[in-house]
């Protein structure tokens, strides 16, 4: 576990599962990791955070950077699932709409 937090992927599903606790410490290599992801992938990401039990505005930040990066190369990305937490933070910021949910 890299941070605190940990990344799974699956090139094939183009499916993103993080986990454990996402802060500012650990936002540097999760951005690496996301990059490269993208790289290596076609379509729509789907990002699982149904295992991540704290994520900070860096952590955030990340993630809509992420988006940003998909969407310039017509591409979209869906958070399946979040933690209550996590699900706090995306509403407290407003964000959800962009990532798929209500």
């Amino acid at each position: 576990m890299a941070a605190g937090w940990k990344m799974e992927s699956s090139v094939e599903d183009v499916l993103i599962k993080i986990s454990g606790e996402v802060d500012f410490t650990g936002t540097p290599q999760l951005r690496e990791e996301l990059h490269s992801f993208v790289k290596q992938t076609a379509g729509d990401v789907r990002v699982d955070l149904s295992e991540l039990d704290y994520l900070d505005s860096s952590g955030l930040a990340s993630l809509i950077e992420l988006r940003k990066i998909l969407t310039g190369d017509g591409r979209g990305v869906k958070i399946i699932a979040v933690t209550d937490q996590v699900d706090r933070l995306l509403k407290l910021t407003q964000v959800k709409p962009l990532f798929g949910m209500k």
